[in-house]
């Protein structure tokens, strides 16, 4: 049983209060006007000089950077999906959830946040900096905790071992971002062409094979360490094999390596505890 989280959180027009635990207020209060969101974020003093430190070869990105550029992201991936997914319940849970599973994650320094999308795909997607969503059309399909831990475990995983921030500080993602976004920059349009190119690279190429079997794998672990049954990831790419064939397969995670590849990798965990009636 999911306890509700207290209504406490204050009604700020930030990022945080879009993807964070303010789920629990009510949802007009908790999702303002994205539009209002994303004139806040380029109001932020600084956002502009921070991104334009991205590209900074082996050195990566610092904490402050990290977070400025997945903000930025996040805003671009719930813009991509059609919003937020306005169930109360189903936020909650998830931010419960992912909330629990995050205080045994490495990555002690960052306000980890969660969120639904409005988009009937079947994905779960992770920025730079804790923002991790899942879109309502997978949400429907987890149908205990055991098996929605599994999928925050691994973007959970993404994050905590800076997959995303490593394909950014190598500049991958981008060629020329710091003329686009250099400390003096101030073109807020060349700054929104940036992130969207860091988005599509995320969203549309994401990440290596191995990249994705070692989420896979720790994010196995995560889930066990914070006391869900180990094979609720498993079991998820399991029903979702079975549930449309060669359609599923090429719709789930399509970014994502081949379902029998990643079953595979995994140990052979035994079905979690089906749920209650």
């Amino acid at each position: 049983m999911i306890t509700p989280l207290p209504p406490s959180a204050p009604r700020w027009l930030v990022l945080p209060l879009l993807l964070g635990l303010a789920a629990a207020l009510p949802l007009q209060a908790a999702f303002p006007n994205l539009g209002e969101l994303t004139d806040k974020l380029k109001k932020v003093e600084g956002t502009a000089s921070k991104v334009g430190q991205v590209v900074k070869g082996a050195s990566g990105l610092t904490l402050e950077e990290e977070i400025a550029v997945g903000d930025a992201v996040a805003l671009e991936i719930v813009r991509r999906f059609g919003g937020l997914w306005r169930d109360e319940a189903a936020t909650v849970r998830v931010n419960t959830l992912g909330k629990a599973l995050a205080r045994y994650a490495d990555r002690q320094d960052l306000n980890w946040r969660f969120a639904l999308l409005a988009s009937d795909t079947v994905n779960a997607y992770s920025a730079p900096g804790g923002r991790v969503f899942i879109t309502r059309g997978l949400y429907q399909k987890l149908d205990t905790d055991d098996r929605l831990a599994g999928v925050l475990g691994h973007e959970i995983e993404h994050i905590d071992r800076r997959h995303a921030v490593k394909i950014i500080a190598r500049g991958e993602f981008l060629s020329g971002v710091n003329a686009l976004v250099s400390e003096r920059s101030s073109d807020f349009a060349q700054f929104d062409k940036a992130i969207s190119e860091v988005t599509t690279l995320l969203l549309e190429k994401g990440f290596d094979h191995g990249t994705e079997f070692e989420a896979d794998q720790h994010g196995r672990n995560l889930a066990q360490v914070t006391g869900f049954a180990p094979g609720g990831l498993r079991a998820v790419l399991v029903q979702l094999r079975k549930d449309g064939g060669g359609k599923a397969a090429k719709e789930v995670f399509s970014t994502h390596p081949p379902l029998d590849e990643r079953l595979k990798r995994l140990p052979t965990d035994p079905e979690p505890p089906a749920p209650t009636r």
